[in-house]
């Protein structure tokens, strides 16, 4: 009977999958079978549970709950499909369901295990599944593609995450992606009612606030620097002073205190982080010509203690209810969750080039994690009595989250963590997107930045003003 259900599924999926799978009738030694409570069969992968031991059906309808009509899925992780055919339900007919399962033992305990067939009726259902990380890579960012042209704003990022516990190991580049995929998607789920929040109470100043749009080339063809607060910022630092009288100086929050506080007077500061944190860059900053930039919902204690003008933006796909036509009024801005991404990309609608950007790292380099005049470090100095030891909380800091390894500034090999490997990848996009405007990264040892050129020296950039 097991043999007769594996093959009437296989057959059904075939119409289904972006390649033929060959999957072996016999169930893996590494799947254990157990029988829930409901009656319904569930499974162990090597320890793991796939779905619940009491009542996977009911576990599949809890997982789809939150999902919107009309709405474009991409999926890891099949597991026995419980929860397939809910999404299916809520999706209706002008959605789609893009999944990806590459665990073999997985699909076949799936196509051995349980009825499939009505699933497999839906035209609105795709299964990516192969063996070959690059081809299947390839065939994940096309299918993601179409997805996100039929619609971001219907979009959505899901994983069951006891398949995804599961992948195999032989696909350790598209593990590392999905789990950035995972990471981006789970922050705006942490913050998203401390973003409601900050929005709530920032939108009287959204209304009264200018948009980005009333600066659109403002600056054009003016060459502009963007500070950041990595470790390269202390190279460069001395010389900021003087190089400010030849360019547009702007800077991230994280990097103000240190600007100010050595008398450098950026142009403009960006904003965007919703955590009280925010504002404390801001809060021995009591009067200047800095023009804020700020997302709706950064931290609203930030607009309370600003005492200069300040410009709203709105993040792509990023609006909410009945908001869309203000945001395309005020201005919209694809930065991501990074506030350097946000100012590379206004640097670009101001009409900036070239760009340079200072403190751009994005990754562990000398040592530090961030440039020693930054207040992170300023707080990790407190804790320790010689620089040894606070070379080892920054690495600390550093190693809390998972690595990445990326390629430097001077083509060896180096180190990044997952959310900066994650800005990293917006900041490529950007320059990718806007091949046309300049941008240059001066003085970092970090990671390379593909459409980025490197400037080792600021020799190099004297060389602009010469």
């Amino acid at each position: 009977m097991d043999n007769h259900l594996f093959e009437k599924n296989l057959t059904s999926l075939k119409n289904h999958l972006s390649k033929s799978v060959d999957l072996t009738s016999k169930l893996s030694e590494k799947i254990t079978t157990i029988s829930s409570n409901s009656g319904r069969p569930t499974v162990q992968y090597e320890g793991n549970l796939l779905h619940s031991k009491y009542d996977p059906n009911k576990e599949g309808i809890d997982f789809a709950k939150n999902i919107k009509p009309g709405s474009r899925i991409f999926l890891y992780g099949f597991g026995l499909g419980y929860h397939l055919e809910p999404l299916l339900e809520k999706i209706g007919p002008d959605g789609f369901l893009l999944v990806a399962e590459l665990n073999p033992d997985i699909l076949t305990a799936a196509m051995k295990l349980k009825n499939q067939t009505q699933l497999f009726n839906h035209n609105r259902f795709k299964l990516i599944f192969g063996v070959d990380e690059f081809e299947v890579s390839k065939t994940i960012s096309k299918e993601m593609q179409r997805l996100f042209e039929s619609g971001s704003d219907r979009l959505e990022i899901l994983f069951h995450a006891p398949s995804f516990k599961c992948l195999p190991k032989n696909f350790p580049a598209l593990k590392n992606a999905l789990e950035i995929l995972l990471l981006e998607r789970r922050f705006p789920a942490i913050f998203r009612d401390l973003e409601q929040a900050n929005y709530s109470i920032n939108e009287e100043n959204i209304k009264a606030s200018p948009g980005i749009t009333s600066l659109k080339n403002t600056h054009i063809g003016k060459p502009a620097l963007m500070v950041s607060a990595g470790p390269s910022l202390d190279t460069v630092l001395p010389y900021l002073n003087h190089l400010q009288r030849n360019l547009i100086l702007t800077c991230v929050d994280t990097a103000f205190p240190a600007l100010f506080k050595n008398g450098i007077n950026p142009e403009y500061v960006f904003s965007l982080d919703p955590q009280i944190d925010s504002a404390h860059y801001f809060a021995d900053y009591k009067k200047g010509s800095t023009k804020l930039i700020y997302t709706p919902t950064t931290n609203h204690n930030v607009l309370k203690i600003f005492p200069g003008e300040y410009y709203v933006v709105y993040k792509e796909g990023k609006t909410f209810l009945n908001h869309e036509e203000q945001s395309k009024t005020k201005g919209i801005t694809q930065a991501g969750g990074s506030v350097a991404c946000l100012g590379v990309d206004a640097l670009i609608q101001f009409g900036c080039d070239p760009i340079f950007l200072i403190g751009q790292d994005c990754a562990l380099t000398g040592k530090r994690y961030y440039s020693k005049h930054t207040q992170f470090n300023q707080k990790l100095l407190s804790m320790v009595s010689g620089s040894s030891q606070l070379d080892k909380l920054h690495k600390d800091k550093f190693y809390e989250k998972k690595s990445v390894q990326v390629l430097n500034t001077c083509g060896t090999a180096g180190i990044t963590d997952q959310v900066m490997y994650s800005y990293l990848r917006n900041l490529e996009e950007i320059a990718n997107q806007h091949k046309k405007t300049r941008i240059y990264n001066l003085c970092s040892q970090g990671a390379a930045i593909e459409g980025v050129n490197s400037l080792s020296s600021i020799s190099e950039l004297k060389r602009w003003f010469l």
